[in-house]
């Protein structure tokens, strides 16, 4: 039996496809207007695409050269480059053919040139990349032909470097320790980045960063009581952390402001254990704002393992010590796993927080992380063959999925724990119409649909502070006063054939199964996540649209059973609904 394709969707995502390429080749072409060009520069780099001569081997000479990028900055991730074209023209401004022209940059940055002449439209252009060299900076691009010389130039941009302090308080002469971390625009810790520190006696220290992008500098507190500070700079980028010696009274100022959100996130939230020979870490981050969206300084956080319920170990960088969030309203810490791997999401790495100093042993609020520890790095997908089936008693279809995990070499992973669950993100109001050749849906909201009316997904229908209710549209279980929630999360179930583990052949199969009359009104996302898998690929999703059999929408005179959406047939009213903690929603308001 084939799976009935849902063809306006497919239109619509081809017109989304190609209105993307349309923007992004106009984006280009914009950039592409600005002119960069200068006088007489001085050299640097090697040449590509000419002779020592600087004129490529050609004989002709050019009355002026213009240069121009195509970008003014490149993010620093290693992959971005932009496109440097060099054209020669007469005295006339007519661009002129054959004309030698080299293309040369500097700051270890590199170029590719396409050629060493100026082809049909006067050009020479090049690829320009920044090399192995991450570091913030302005890099010079030299365009030369004869006695002429043109220079533009670009900033390769960031560069990240946190430090974090423990403690931030300290006594006179007290040992303490910054916590230096350097990453990339992509947050990916840069190694073997040389820091240079101001430390508090006045001297400067050099350290290295190692793997993971870090370092550690170790100091003694002034004598005299007050503020300090120690200032670093890496590829770039200088930080200061503010210091206090407290002198026996705590100087440091609460923090001012009312914390309307706080938030815990660990990068990454899948970490391999560590051995003698490894130093693997995931680094915690808090952020505290107010109602305003403005960060708020000096929260005080202390990190823990939140009793490590599953006894799995591992150390916090920050230790019991209060760490302070900084003027971004963020606190940092990082966490370093033992020997043990643990079950998915088995670590729990809880924020204690306040506005004030509080004390070891004490939680006035908290925010948790939850993260996974695994024992060997591997990777997960998730696939159908997107064929229906129709289910006992022809009450229900059903469609699998197998879900595959390898190791890193790529072989077949098994006895993994897989564990899917299932989200309904947004439903459909409308019918089906009869045609000569069958039925064709005509749904209403046909962009957009309406979203899950639960917000929170915590399977009931809550009223905020607000006044905002997540039942937007009305609709009631068999009486007014109970509201119900659309669409139902029983409408769709999903559950495992077989073992929850994976085979000799590393698989796993899911089935999907729900009620012909919901059919082709409700999208699906199925999320799958296996015990022990490390790096980025521990998850992976598959969605859709809930599909119906072709069979059952060939006959124009058999009604199909989904031939109006259980959820209604008039188009809903797309109002937003502001839900505190959890955002802006547009819910649709109609019940009908």
């Amino acid at each position: 039996m084939s799976f009935l394709i849902d063809v306006e969707a497919a239109a619509r995502a081809a017109v989304r496809a190609m209105s993307k390429t349309i923007r992004w080749i106009w984006g280009a072409a914009l950039v592409a207007m600005i002119v960069g060009c200068g006088g007489g520069g001085g050299s640097g780099g090697t040449p590509v695409g000419g002779g020592d001569d600087g004129v490529g081997g050609g004989t002709a000479e050019a009355a002026d050269l213009t240069l121009v990028l195509s970008e003014v900055s490149l993010r620093n991730t290693g992959t971005e480059t932009l496109t440097a074209t060099a054209t020669a023209v007469d005295s006339n401004r007519n661009a002129l053919a054959g004309i030698g022209v080299t293309l040369i940059v500097d700051s270890n940055a590199t170029v590719i040139a396409g050629g060493s002449q100026t082809d049909e439209r006067g050009e020479v252009t090049g690829e320009v990349g920044i090399g192995s060299d991450k570091s913030n900076r302005i890099v010079t691009v030299i365009a030369r032909s004869g006695s002429l010389e043109r220079t533009a130039t670009f900033a390769v941009t960031g560069v990240k470097l946190t430090a974090t302090a423990v403690p931030a308080q300290l006594s006179s002469g007290q040992g303490g320790e910054i916590q230096y971390r350097v990453l990339d625009d992509n947050a990916a810790p840069m190694s073997n980045i040389t820091l240079v520190i101001d430390a508090p006696d006045g001297a400067q220290s050099e350290g290295v960063t190692d793997i993971n992008g870090r370092f550690d500098f170790d100091y003694r507190a002034p004598a005299n009581a007050g503020p300090f500070s120690v200032s670093a700079t890496a590829a770039g980028v200088t930080t200061t952390t503010d210091l206090v010696v407290t002198g026996g009274t705590v100087v440091t100022p609460p923090a001012v402001g009312t914390v309307e959100s706080a938030s815990i996130s660990a990068s990454p939230d899948v970490v391999a254990v560590n051995t003698d020979a490894s130093a693997n870490q995931s680094e915690i981050r808090t952020l505290f704002v107010a109602a305003d969206n403005a960060p708020i300084k000096n929260i005080r956080v202390r990190f823990d393992l939140n009793g490590d319920p599953n006894s799995i170990g591992g150390t916090l960088a920050s230790g019991t010590n209060l760490v302070y969030s900084d003027s971004s309203g963020i606190a940092r810490t990082s966490y370093r796993p033992g020997e043990r791997s643990s079950p998915t999401e088995g670590v729990f790495i809880r924020a204690c927080w306040d506005e004030n100093d509080f004390a070891v042993g004490t939680c006035p609020n908290s925010v948790i992380a939850r993260l996974t520890v695994v024992a060997e790095p591997l990777s997960v997908s998730i696939g159908t063959n997107n064929l229906l089936e129709e289910g006992e008693n022809e009450l229900t279809y059903i469609q699998r999925f197998v879900v595959q995990v390898v190791d890193s070499a790529g072989l077949a992973k098994s006895g993994v724990q897989i564990t899917p669950t299932l989200d309904l993100p947004v439903y459909l109001k409308g019918s089906w119409q009869p045609t000569v050749d069958g039925w064709v849906q005509r749904p209403l909201n046909p962009t957009s649909g309406c979203l899950n009316e639960d917000i929170d997904r915590d399977g009931r229908s809550d009223v905020y502070t607000n006044g905002a209710a997540e039942d937007a549209n009305g609709s009631f279980n068999l009486s007014p006063g109970r509201p119900a929630l659309e669409p139902r999360k029983a409408d769709v179930t999903i559950s495992i054939e077989g073992s929850p583990t994976t085979d000799t052949s590393g698989k796993v199969t899911l089935k999907m199964e729900y009620p012909k009359s919901v059919a082709s009104w409700v999208t699906f996302n199925i999320i799958v996540s296996a015990a022990g898998i490390g790096g980025t690929e521990g998850r992976a999703n598959i969605e859709g649209l809930l599909g119906v059999l072709a069979d059952d929408a060939d006959d124009p005179d058999v009604e199909p059973p989904f031939r109006y959406s259980p959820y209604g047939v008039q188009e809903g009213v797309p109002l937003p609904f502001d839900f505190p903690g959890l955002g802006t929603y547009i819910l649709c308001t109609n019940p009908n």
